[in-house]
């Protein structure tokens, strides 16, 4: 995985998580908030239509044997339905009065628009509320086939405060889901747009890190003066391209030193000793191949390894030493001039590894220098032909 990657993967994950968590958390207390909301409406909405209808004369009540009850000599109430009606319209709440299990009048209304008259109370309307005398919160109860949340209390007898019936306050449940509904798109998309400002800066902010992190491993890799690979580098590199080399293909490892370089240093200065590496840096980089690796292992001394078939091996790497040889003779900076330099050239013909390979092209430079500098050596491996130029 790219070092850009997990950074963006290391900065995003847990900005993920975290909005996962706060939709949660946020979702869950709008969600107990809107039903404690809800709860209060509807209990007021209750404890109002029964303070209304007790004003409107219903106190006392008794049921007939016909099933219609009473208070006193006052009309049936159960056809008094106009009543909840009039709740309804100033409240946008449905209301039902029980008395006993069965519905005395009720707003509610099929989809025949016919009134619910044959209602049965809920099951734990009938228990909390008509047999125990309690007011209950229904978060949740089916109304004549709708979902829906109700507050019930219980209406007491005046004469003997015996509870006979029930006031429900109720309302369906969809507008809840859509303001649940409504409340998690409005939330989620306020998140995206937060999270893409967002992960727009971590991206810019993990490209910028990352194009840092490139630049600073790219010159722990290079050699700070010359830009080409130091001695770490070059040697991971070299030894890489030696493992995969094909069975047609030889490997040549030139090292190539300057001649008497120390007294470049101490006639012309530091400085301009600095400007002859670099231009022998150039001379290497323009005359082997992208493909060939090339460092600089230390002081003047620099390394290329480069793969050739077999057929042209002897051929091609004495024309590459020779063109190194003439470039280097032609560099001039300053009074800095008739420069030269002795290259060593190790050849692979079998797998002989880095290692080895490294001390075959040392052994060869050290002849080239025995021999007088300014000429290149070349040595098999693993038989040792000898040729100097």
């Amino acid at each position: 995985m790219k070092f850009r990657t997990k950074l963006l993967l290391l900065n995003g994950l847990p900005l993920l998580l975290f909005a996962a968590i706060s939709l949660f958390l946020g979702l869950t207390q709008f969600r107990a908030n809107l039903y404690n909301e809800k709860e209060g409406n509807l209990r007021s909405a209750a404890l109002a239509a029964l303070t209304f209808y007790s004003s409107q004369g219903y106190g006392d009540y008794r049921r007939q044997e016909d099933g219609f009850v009473w208070r006193g000599m006052n009309l049936n109430i159960s056809r008094k339905t106009s009543i909840v009606d009039d709740l309804k319209k100033q409240t946008g709440t449905d209301f039902t009065f029980f008395f006993g299990k069965q519905v005395a009048m009720t707003s509610i209304r099929d989809k025949n628009g016919q009134r619910g008259i044959g209602l049965t109370a809920d099951e734990a309307i009938q228990t909390h509320t008509l047999e125990e005398g309690k007011q209950l919160w229904c978060r949740h109860i089916v109304i004549n086939g709708t979902p829906c949340q109700a507050y019930v209390i219980p209406i007491r007898q005046e004469s003997d405060d015996a509870v006979v019936g029930a006031l429900m306050a109720s309302a369906p449940a969809e507008g809840l889901r859509a303001a649940l509904r409504n409340y998690v798109l409005t939330t989620v998309a306020a998140m995206l747009l937060v999270l893409v400002a967002v992960f727009v800066f971590i991206h810019w902010h993990v490209n910028w890190f990352a194009q840092k992190f490139s630049e600073v491993t790219d010159r722990s890799r290079h050699d700070l003066l010359t830009g080409i690979y130091n001695k770490v580098t070059f040697e991971s590199e070299a030894a890489k391209a030696l493992s995969a080399k094909k069975d047609d293909e030889v490997s040549a490892l030139f090292l190539i030193d300057l001649d008497d370089f120390k007294k470049v240093n101490d006639t012309f200065g530091h400085q301009t000793g600095d400007e002859v590496l670099k231009a022998l840096s150039g001379i290497l980089s323009r005359t082997f191949r992208s493909s060939d690796i090339i460092g600089r292992i230390g002081g003047d001394e620099f390394m290329a390894l480069m793969p050739i078939s077999k057929d042209e091996s002897l051929s091609q790497t004495d024309g590459m030493a020779q063109t190194i040889l003439e470039k280097i003779r032609a560099v001039k900076i300053g009074k800095a001039q008739n420069l030269t330099c002795s290259i060593g050239v190790g050849i692979d013909d079998a797998h002989c590894g880095f290692s080895a390979l490294y001390a075959l092209a040392d052994k060869a430079l050290y002849a080239a220098k025995e021999k007088g500098k300014a000429n290149f050596v070349r040595y098999s491996c693993p038989h040792v032909a000898n040729e100097e130029k």
